[in-house]
């Protein structure tokens, strides 16, 4: 057997998950419990419809109650400024400070931490106030965190810790409407540095995936994708917290793409809970850490290696085959060369007439690593997430960096077959794995380096199961591939580095894509694919995120 059959063989049983059994290995890793979510598009100006709220504050860990207000009319939060003079006093409930704050003009209850309460007066000093009262009393020396609670228009109350939290007393759920939607959790106002009022969930890491699965991937899909999904999120989110991505603005992830994406309790579906449930507590590490545990829409057929997307090369983001992704992405887009000599002259990249566009580095995975815009006078390369970008005022963003220009490309091709699992799902806990009889047949000239293409589509219906009652017993959970096979035919390209022209003398620059998104981790249509064909969520997870261990 050559040396090309043999490495063949080797990459496409690894890709296929051929002969692996995988197993959860424990680490001393301390997860966060309540994750902090900063929440846009509500704004500084914060109300809550719910009409009786518990209010404290998290505390060590753990939230420290100082009773419930009511109202009819709801809550809204105000920042607060000025001069205040606090009573010395220290009550055990919200009617009691309230009972002595009406005998003081300008007096309120206010929340200070450790579930007790203050007098809190306006316009005065401490001085002024104890020569007033006779009690003993002290200047309130920052007003920096001050948070005013107000119902209908009137303040009723305030706070001047941190990070003080309201949630639901009127509820059986611990549902909180805030400015209309609904969250689980509590409400967190928080103040940076005497700023606006920032609106923070701070919620159950668990509740919270509740609300990310359904932005994250569609809630149709397999029950073993949705659980593969679940494990990336709840990764992803302990390793962005671990980052401390957003500290400096008083939370620890946020509710966009940057994080991810979460809607709340109203975004909720039956399906993404049963698959959070399913796998609670379930992380992927690398040597004792969260990975940080990138995944994206299509792949197109092949992911990348972190480094040939970003810069650092991470052990556990490598570039796979990516051969049961359902329906991949494709796209076109086309440019004149008088549109791209237009775009680069707008953007001050004065390269003359634009006469070709020059692939001249594609990595493992398919994807253009660089690319030239040659001018009659000069020439404008394009790197990393500039090849997808550059071009998005003509005719939009590219959705992935794995296309041709032309019909050119990452170099010759070829075909290989091998042997795929059945499009019927086996059962997994009776199942074992498969031989390794792979067959590979392809030309002996191909690189080193190539890309699965994405010629064949799996179409197989969702396959659906209850989960609703699923706790997982991580010391038991093992993942095997499906036993039946058949013989699938797919594409493989070769990648380059060097000069490939696109120029084919017509004035036209036509490009065609596959995939949509980064490229790294896990494709999402892939992993619905591999559902499909019978693989579990573990299955999935150690295909697409290299040496990892699942606990």
């Amino acid at each position: 057997m050559n040396t090309f059959h043999k490495k063949m063989i080797k990459v496409f049983t690894t890709a296929l998950l051929c002969s692996s059994i995988w197993s959860i290995t424990a680490y001393a890793y301390n997860a966060v419990q309540t994750v902090h979510v900063g929440l846009s598009g509500i704004g500084s100006s914060i109300t809550l419809s719910n009409k009786i709220i518990t209010i404290g504050a998290e505390e060590n860990g753990n939230f420290i109650s100082a009773g419930t207000l009511k109202s009819e009319k709801g809550f809204t939060f105000a920042s607060g400024s000025g001069t205040y003079a606090a009573v010395s006093l220290y009550y055990d409930s919200y009617d009691a400070a309230k009972q002595k704050a009406d005998t003081i003009s300008n007096a309120l209850p206010a929340y200070t931490g450790g579930g007790k309460w203050q007098l809190y007066v306006s316009g005065t000093t401490g001085d002024q106030l104890r020569q007033k009262t006779g009690l003993a009393c002290e200047n309130v020396s920052s007003t920096a965190n001050m948070i005013l609670i107000q119902s209908n228009g009137k303040t009723i109350a305030l706070t001047n810790i941190i990070t003080p939290q309201f949630g639901a007393a009127d509820n059986d759920d611990e549902t909180i409407t805030i400015n209309n939607k609904q969250y689980r959790g509590k409400i967190q106002p928080t103040r940076v540095n005497g700023g606006s009022i920032v609106p923070v969930n701070a919620v159950n890491i668990e509740h919270y995936l509740y609300g990310v699965l359904p932005g994250e991937m569609s809630p149709s899909f397999a029950t073993e994708a949705l659980k593969a999904q679940a494990v990336a999120s709840r990764t992803y989110a302990l390793k962005k917290i671990d980052m401390q991505a957003h500290t400096k603005s008083g939370y620890d992830i946020c509710d966009g793409t940057h994080c991810q994406s979460y809607k709340g309790k109203s975004s909720e579906f039956d399906a993404t809970n049963a698959a959070v449930d399913a796998t609670k507590g379930l992380v992927m590490y690398y040597q004792g850490e969260p990975i940080e545990s990138v995944f994206f829409a299509s792949s197109g057929g092949y992911t990348e290696n972190s480094e040939d997307i970003w810069t650092a090369p991470l052990p556990y983001l490598k570039a796979v085959a990516d051969v049961y992704e359902v329906e991949p992405n494709t796209w076109t887009k086309k440019f004149t060369a008088s549109q791209l000599t237009n775009l680069t002259s707008s953007k001050g990249d004065n390269i003359g007439q634009v006469t070709d566009l020059v692939l001249s580095k594609i990595a493992q995975g398919g994807r253009v690593q660089e690319l030239k815009i040659v001018g009659t006078s000069g020439t404008k390369v394009l790197t990393k997430d500039q090849v997808r970008t550059y071009f998005s005022s003509l005719n939009g963003t590219f959705p992935s960096k794995m296309f041709t220009i032309n019909g050119r490309g990452s170099g010759s091709k070829t075909s290989i077959t091998i042997n795929a699992p059945s499009s019927s799902p086996q059962n997994l806990a009776n199942s074992t794995a498969l031989p390794n009889n792979t067959n590979i047949s392809a030309e002996e000239s191909i690189a080193d380096s190539y890309v699965i293409g994405s010629d064949s589509v799996v179409t197989t219906p969702v396959q659906t199961q209850n989960y609703s009652n699923t706790t997982v017993d991580t010391t038991n959970i093992i993942s095997t591939s499906p036993t039946n096979a058949q013989q699938r035919t797919v594409t493989v390209t070769a990648a380059s580095s060097g000069g490939i022209s696109t120029n084919n003398g017509s004035g036209t620059f036509v490009i065609e894509g596959k995939g949509n998104g980064h490229g790294a981790g896990m494709s999402q249509k892939g992993a619905q694919g591999m559902a499909l064909q019978g693989y579990d969520f573990l299955g999935i997870l150690h295909h697409y995120y290299t040496d990892v261990t699942i606990q």
